[in-house]
C-alpha cells in the first residue's frame, strides 16, 4: 500500500473486449483543472473474472502501452466468483486492505466512461462530512429503439421527481435539493472505514449496489447524491443477470410500461418515515397512531421493530423493502401508470411554485410598505 494513495478504482470484468479499452483510456486521462491527475493519488484495480475473450491481453496491452498509469490486474477463473457481486467484494476488499481508513473505494463498470474530471470530483470530498458518494449516471442510448428511449427517460425523470419530493417531505441535512437519484455501480464511492465498519459489499448475483447503498444508510452513515462525479454507461439489452438494468432496457424496448407509486403513495411513506425519525428522538404514542394508519400495519408489529432496529435509518430501510410486498400498504395505495405519476407530481410542484411565489411577493410588498411608513 502506498500511503499517498486516496482513491482506488474497482472494476469487474467479465468477457469486456469491446468496451474495457475506451474505460481504461479514460482513467488514464483523468485531469484536475487544465493538469493532469497526480497519479500518486490513485489507483485502478480491474478482476478479469472467468473471461473466455481477448479481454485479459487487451487489459496487459494498455498497461504495457501506458507505464505510468497505476492500473493493476488480476485474473480469476474461480467458478466461486460467479456474479458482479461476489466480484465487486474481491475488488473492493482488495482496495480496502490497500487504502487508509479516509480514503475512497470507487465503484465503476467495464462498460462505462468517466468524465475527465471525474476522479478530482471524487477527491473534494475526502475532507467532506460524507461517507458513500453516488455520482451522475448518463447512459448511452446509441442502439436503443424509439420506445426504450422513451422509457428509460420517463423513468429517470419519475425517479428524479420522487428524489425532490423525497427532500421537501423526508430531507437528510448530508444530502439537499437539488441532487440526482441515482445510487448504482457505475458511480459511486464509499469510504474505507465505513466499507470495513459495515462488513463490506454482499456478494449476490444482482442489485449488490443497492444493498450496499442501504447498508451504509442503515448503519447511519451520510449519503450524497453529487452532481459531479459523471460518468457515461452503455444501455446494453443483453441483460448478464435476471433483474438488472439490462433487463430493464429488454422490457423497455418491448414497450413494456411499469406502474409505479403515485403522489399520494410517496406522500404517506415519505411522512412516515419523517414521524419514524422523529420518533426515535421524541417517542409518543401520537406519532406511534400516525404511523400505523399511514402504512397499514398493526401497532405491535410497529413497536416489535422498533426494539429490533437501533437507530431510524435502520428502521426506514427495512420498511422501503417491506412495504413493496406488504398487501394492506399496497391495497390501500395502489401503483399506478408512471406517466400519470409524473404528471401528479409536476402538478404538485407547480402548485408548490406557485405558492412560493406568491407568498415571496406577498413579502416583497409587505417589506416595501414597511419601508413607506
Amino acid at each position: 500500500m502506498s500511503s499517498d494513495i486516496e482513491l482506488s478504482v474497482c472494476i469487474p470484468a467479465r468477457n469486456e473486449e469491446e468496451t474495457i479499452w475506451k474505460t481504461l483510456t479514460a482513467l488514464a486521462n483523468q485531469l484536475s483543472g487544465d493538469k493532469t491527475f497526480p497519479t500518486h493519488l490513485y489507483e485502478v484495480l480491474v478482476l478479469c473474472n472467468n473471461c473466455n475473450d481477448h479481454t485479459v491481453e487487451l487489459c496487459k496491452l494498455f498497461q504495457e502501452l501506458n507505464p505510468g498509469f497505476p492500473f493493476y490486474i488480476h485474473i480469476t477463473n474461480n467458478p466461486a466468483i460467479n456474479n458482479v457481486g461476489a466480484a465487486r467484494r474481491v475488488l473492493m476488499d482488495l482496495a480496502s486492505e490497500r487504502l487508509t481508513d479516509t480514503g475512497l473505494i470507487i465503484m465503476t463498470d467495464a462498460d462505462t466512461i468517466a468524465d475527465k474530471n471525474w476522479l478530482d470530483s471524487f477527491l473534494k470530498f475526502q475532507t467532506e462530512p460524507v461517507d458513500l458518494i453516488c455520482g451522475q449516471i448518463i447512459p448511452d442510448t446509441k442502439g436503443l429503439n424509439a420506445d426504450a428511449k422513451k422509457n428509460l427517460f420517463e423513468n429517470r425523470h419519475y425517479l428524479d421527481l420522487v428524489s425532490r419530493l423525497e427532500s421537501e417531505i423526508y430531507p437528510q441535512q448530508s444530502d439537499p435539493w437539488p441532487r440526482h437519484s441515482h445510487n448504482s455501480g457505475p458511480n459511486m464511492a464509499v469510504r474505507n472505514s465505513v466499507y470495513k465498519k459495515i462488513g463490506g459489499i454482499p456478494p449476490i448475483a444482482c442489485l449488490e449496489d443497492i444493498a450496499l447503498y442501504q447498508k451504509v444508510i442503515s448503519y447511519g452513515y451520510h449519503i450524497k447524491h453529487a452532481m459531479e462525479p459523471i460518468v457515461t454507461t452503455s444501455c446494453r439489452s443483453s441483460s448478464r443477470v435476471q433483474g438488472g438494468f439490462g433487463s430493464q432496457i429488454q422490457n423497455w424496448s418491448a414497450s413494456k410500461t411499469e406502474n409505479v407509486e403515485g403522489y399520494d403513495k410517496l406522500r404517506e411513506r415519505f411522512t412516515a418515515f419523517a414521524e419514524v425519525r422523529q420518533y426515535y428522538s421524541q417517542p409518543s404514542e401520537e406519532l406511534l397512531n400516525s404511523i400505523v394508519h399511514r402504512l397499514n400495519i398493526q401497532k405491535q408489529t410497529l413497536r416489535s421493530l422498533i426494539e429490533e432496529h437501533h437507530s431510524s435509518n435502520s428502521l426506514v430501510i427495512y420498511l422501503e423493502n417491506f412495504l413493496k410486498d406488504h398487501s394492506p400498504w399496497n391495497a390501500a395505495h395502489p401503483n399506478i401508470n408512471i406517466a400519470e405519476a409524473i404528471h401528479e407530481l409536476e402538478d404538485h410542484f407547480s402548485v408548490f411554485s406557485q405558492t412560493s411565489k406568491i407568498y415571496s411577493s406577498a413579502r416583497s410588498e409587505l417589506s416595501s410598505l414597511k419601508r413607506l411608513e
